[in-house]
């Protein structure tokens, strides 16, 4: 995954290179979608997360303004999650993740560009879906079959750089890199009693997308 950091400097070095023209990020609401790659990074004692692709909606309010100013974001994600059971790594379910976050950042803007870098804040929901394989693993190894999964709210925060690139008057690339942090934890429930740790489940994300300007 940390191949594509080069890549994306390399892109924006030439970008700075391009003609001025009318921003499309000027535009008042654009739309599209975009593509996020996410990497996870843990320690072998602590439950994890998998690393995945997947595609997601992308959306623009208003007009990109420069200097300091506040950012927002919703950045809900969901990430199959892995605990050592009796040994062994097991993919226990999927732990979802719907975090509410604010904060504050600094925009430059030249000719078809907008980079921003912002650290954003916040409280996250959460909650977890038990696979089969759980069950039968705690069943196996343990004795006691797992019955019933739960995960915690907790904060969360995200350093990021968002980068906007004026294709034309209508289309906009977006590409953004960041970090999330977020640490719920995570209670399994057995016939025996419960299993609670917490899961690192951060994740390095690269996003790519296209949006198309409404008006």
């Amino acid at each position: 995954m940390k191949r594509t950091v080069p890549t994306l400097v390399i892109f924006l070095a030439i970008s700075m290179l391009a003609a001025s023209a009318r921003a499309q990020v000027e535009s008042r609401f654009a739309i599209g979608a975009e593509l996020t790659v996410a990497a996870t990074d843990h320690a072998s004692n602590q439950d994890r997360g998998h690393s995945s692709a997947f595609p997601e909606l992308l959306w623009r309010f208003g007009e990109i303004q420069p200097g300091w100013g506040p950012h927002w974001g919703l950045n809900w994600y969901s990430l199959d999650i892995d605990r050592p059971i009796g040994g062994t790594a097991t993919d226990i379910g999927e732990l979802k993740i719907r975090p509410i976050m604010a904060g504050y950042g600094y925009t430059w803007l030249r000719d078809r560009q907008a980079i921003s870098a912002n650290l954003l804040g916040g409280y996250a929901f959460g909650s977890m879906e038990l696979s089969s394989a759980a069950g039968d693993a705690y069943a196996a190894r343990t004795g006691a079959r797992a019955t019933d999964a739960s995960a915690s709210n907790t904060f969360v925060f995200r350093p990021e750089i968002d980068y906007w690139y004026d294709i034309n008057k209508l289309f906009g690339l977006n590409i953004n890199v960041g970090y999330m942090v977020a640490r719920p934890d995570i209670t399994i429930t057995t016939a025996a009693g419960v299993d609670k740790r917490t899961a690192r489940a951060d994740q390095f994300q690269l996003r790519v997308g296209l949006v198309y300007s409404i008006f």
